[in-house]
Formats: structure tokens, C-alpha cells, sequence
């Protein structure tokens, strides 16, 4: 599959299991820098949209020295300044990029990281968990740069932890495709 196929929607729900009642996950999007993010979905027939566009249509922002933002990217998939995609290629790493992250206007922080190998192929899979407020989100990043952003339903433990198991089997799944 191509980053710009339509398919990703599908696979997207499928893999993370938004379409099944009870799921932890509330909604995902895919993102690489090539592309920015060009796929979401959200839980049942909800738009994924909604968790990762703001109302100027932004998907994403770095957030600035000052606190302003700036676009990484669009739904069409359109890049954006070449510092702010950095910042989203770069948040499962170890230095935080230092103009933080913007989501669809909510800023995220970092609470942990961590590397873990990929069951596919033995590969590094890097995963980060970011909070804002009683909200989480893992993001798991390939080796090949392709990140996957998973909002997690509730702040339980449980949820948290649940989310984080389809994410990282969700990005196995990439890894096997070929991304």
C-alpha cells in the first residue's frame, strides 16, 4: 500500500480494533514525513479526523519557542516546515525536539520512551507514550519513519496498556508490509 491509498482507513480499523465496541483505542492516524499524516480513523463510524486536524486545518504543529504553532502537515498530505515535521519524526527519540509537540491545537508531552524489537523482524520499533491532562497517546515509530498515532479511550492502566499492545502490533503489521 501507498501512503495514499485509501485503504489505510480500513487497515487502520481493522488493526486496532475501532470498530469493535469496548476498544481502548478512541482514534489513529498514520504519519511519515514524505506523506505527513495521511491516514486516520476513528472509533465505529466517528471521523479520525476530528483528534488530529484543528479547526484551521492543520493536523499538526510544533510548538514554537514563543508558544505559537506552526503546520506540519495536512490531511491532503502536504508537507509543512521542515522543523515542525522533525519534531513529530523525532519524538520517539531520546532528546525531545525542543519546540515540543501540537496535536490538532492540544499540546502533548512526553512521559516515557522506550525501544522494543519488532516481532516481525526483530527491528527496533521506537514507542513513546504523551500525555495532555487525563488524555494518552502511544506513538510507535518504525525504523523505515513511519509513526502511528494511537489515542487511547479512558486513563486507566488497563486501557493505557491495551492501546499500547494494538499499536505495537499495528506497526509490526507495517513492518511486515514493507514500511
Amino acid at each position: 500500500m501507498s501512503p495514499t491509498t485509501e485503504q489505510w482507513g480500513e487497515v487502520l480499523r481493522t488493526h486496532l480494533a475501532l470498530a469493535e465496541d469496548g476498544s481502548p483505542v478512541l482514534a489513529a492516524a498514520v504519519f511519515s514525513a514524505d506523506a505527513g499524516f495521511f491516514a486516520a480513523a476513528g472509533r465505529g463510524n466517528e471521523d479520525g479526523w476530528s483528534y488530529f486536524r484543528s479547526v484551521a486545518g492543520d493536523v499538526v504543529a510544533a510548538v514554537t519557542p514563543e508558544g505559537g504553532a506552526g503546520a506540519a502537515g495536512t490531511s491532503g498530505g502536504e508537507g509543512g516546515d521542515p522543523d515542525d515535521v522533525e519534531a513529530l519524526c523525532t519524538v520517539c527519540e531520546e532528546a525531545v525536539h525542543p519546540r515540543g509537540l501540537r496535536v490538532a491545537g492540544t499540546f502533548w508531552r512526553r512521559e516515557s520512551r522506550e525501544v522494543v524489537s519488532d516481532v516481525v523482524t526483530g527491528g527496533e520499533l521506537h514507542l513513546a507514550l504523551l500525555r495532555e491532562g487525563d488524555r494518552s497517546m502511544w506513538v510507535v515509530r518504525s525504523e523505515r519513519g513511519f509513526c502511528t498515532f494511537v489515542l487511547v479511550d479512558g486513563d486507566s492502566d488497563a486501557r493505557i496498556s491495551e492501546a499500547r499492545s494494538l499499536a505495537l502490533d499495528f506497526d509490526s503489521y507495517l513492518v511486515g508490509q514493507g514500511y
